[in-house]
């Protein structure tokens, strides 16, 4: 587990679950209450009380490695439980010494400047130090509001500790300044120094990184998004300043134009690690749930009720009374084609049925989801001097469809004149400089169409002649295949279209594919292909000059 999940999850049951239903207060009271016990008991079960162990206070991943953010959620969410009348563990002798364990364990892996280590990877870290003073600010908070000074005693040392250290320390990436400036905002609030506002006006003086899509710099929707608007609302709400709240919206308003109808997000264009992995909209609940009631808006509103019951903390329940009170809810737009000029992408949702189309110079052209059945990629590649590997380098976006196209050189190289000597270091960096002769040329492109029931995708190639071609179709895995035949010599879960169209069933969800496409077996280890996506995968094959148009078509 990394800091950012460390931070979503503990104390909490698995953000994917959603509820649809609205609960009342005490209802929804409850549901939370009970899954804080359910966090202290995972704590007492897991957590290092060995005194003789250097990590007593830790909880350790499964590789035995400790995760020094958890201790941070731990100042959180035990003292939540610990200082709320209701709790299970309200004022529980041996809860209140794992909580001294926890704050004893930071305190050891704190530096003397107050950052601690993050044994994934940063060590004296400022940045992973704001995502645990996030938590345990929180945590001091709480501990205040309820008027408990004995927990108070406890958490406060690392807050002041740590915080002192943020007011100087450095980051990594675009996201930690507002995590950093988050942090101290919190920690402001039950520690009040002016070095802690002084240095969140110094980053803020740098601007939001937002762009006109409402994306942050890292793209990141399945992570770093919704941290960033989570940091954001404490700067505004507890250093006033309120245009923040602006970034936030319109992150969310992008949120809403990402969500496939089997209620995952768009995760292909983040430049972080969240890139292609499956995410819901379920770790926004806390920005959705504060921008629903300030804006009084139903769609945020719509979208946080599916994930409150599982997202709600106790400590935000004791801090934000508001937050279980009943929400005007609506749904989200379902009908819609949306382009995201600055990012390149372009969304298109009817109902239950969806695509992405990226023409941001990217191997992987579109995807395409219908219920449970989900195309992950559309890629192709061309074995024109190992160069081919279909990567849009312009594009035209009209009402009809998206165009993206690609044009591409093979030269070869003469000697120099006058003559030059080349050693050995020297040959790459001098190849461009010689006189070019015998350049063969290559256009490819794809043009992507809305059809009755999908898609029409057009793949093009033209120049020199003869050049094989491979278009690769990636299904995610769980469903049933028809119409196909194994590809000879290729790896497993790849397939051609036995005559004219193939089908992939999950449940009750249909799509067809055709027609197909087999002048070539050669759907492997053409030089720098793409590793092939994980499932199975369709293939379609031929020769320059190309000219295939692929349906999908949904049932």
């Amino acid at each position: 587990m990394n800091r950012r999940n460390a931070l979503l999850t503990l104390g909490a049951a698995p953000l994917a679950a959603q509820s649809t239903t609205q609960t009342t207060d005490d209802k929804l009271m409850q549901l939370v209450l009970d899954r804080s016990a359910k966090g202290i008991e995972s704590l007492l079960k897991n957590q290092i009380t060995d005194p003789a162990s250097p990590w007593q206070g830790m909880l350790l991943n499964v590789y035995g490695v400790p995760v020094v953010i958890s201790m941070a959620s731990m100042l959180d969410f035990v003292t939540a439980a610990l200082v709320h009348p209701k709790s299970k563990y309200y004022r529980n002798a041996e809860v209140m010494s794992r909580l001294k364990l926890a704050a004893a364990g930071l305190k050891r892996d704190q530096s003397p400047a107050g950052y601690i280590n993050n044994l994934d990877t940063n060590f004296n870290s400022p940045p992973d130090t704001a995502f645990a003073v996030q938590a345990a600010a929180q945590g001091l908070m709480v501990a205040k509001k309820m008027g408990d000074r004995e927990v108070y005693s406890v958490v406060e040392p690392f807050v002041k500790s740590a915080s002192d250290g943020l007011a100087v320390g450095g980051i990594h990436t675009p996201n930690h300044r507002w995590v950093l400036c988050g942090a101290l905002a919190l920690a402001n609030q039950s520690l009040p120094n002016a070095a802690y506002t002084k240095r969140i006006d110094q980053w803020l003086a740098e601007g939001i990184d937002i762009d006109e899509d409402g994306q942050y710099t890292e793209r990141s929707m399945g992570t770093y998004n919704t941290i960033v608007d989570s940091a954001l609302i404490h700067v505004a709400e507890y250093h006033n300043r309120p245009e923040l709240f602006e970034h936030v919206r319109a992150n969310l308003n992008s949120l809403l134009y990402m969500i496939n109808p089997n209620g995952e997000i768009v995760t292909d264009f983040s430049r972080r690690q969240d890139q292609f992995t499956r995410a819901t909209p379920a770790g926004y609940y806390f920005p959705l749930q504060v921008m629903a009631i300030r804006d009084k808006n139903p769609v945020f509103g719509g979208l946080a009720a599916q994930y409150r019951e599982t997202g709600l903390s106790l400590s935000h329940a004791i801090l934000r009374p508001e937050f279980l009170k009943p929400l005007a809810t609506a749904p989200v737009p379902t009908n819609y084609r949306k382009d995201f000029t600055h990012n390149h992408v372009t969304r298109i949702r009817r109902g239950n049925q969806a695509a992405t189309v990226f023409y941001n110079g990217g191997s992987r052209i579109m995807n395409m989801n219908k219920g449970e059945i989900a195309v992950t990629a559309v890629r192709f590649i061309s074995a024109f001097f190992g160069k081919a590997q279909f990567k849009p380098q312009d594009f035209k976006v009209t009402k009809e469809g998206i165009f993206m196209s690609q044009k591409l050189e093979g030269p070869y190289y003469q000697p120099f004149t006058p003559t030059r000597k080349i050693d050995s270091e020297m040959w790459d960096s001098t190849q461009k400089q010689r006189p070019r002769t015998e350049i063969s040329t290559f256009e490819q492109s794809a043009y992507l169409t809305e059809a009755e029931g999908g898609y029409d995708l057009r793949i093009r190639s033209s120049g020199t002649a003869k050049v094989p071609i491979t278009i690769e179709i990636a299904l995610r895995e769980g469903g049933k295949l028809e119409g196909v035949t194994p590809v000879p010599n290729a790896p497993p879960d790849s397939y051609l279209i036995a005559g004219q169209e193939a089908t992939y069933r999950v449940g009750n969800d249909v799509l067809k594919i055709s027609p197909g496409a087999t002048a070539h077996h050669w759907t492997s280890n053409i030089r720098y292909i793409d590793p092939k996506i994980p499932g199975p995968t369709i293939y379609l094959t031929g020769f320059s000059p190309f000219d295939h148009t692929i349906h999908f078509r949904f049932a």
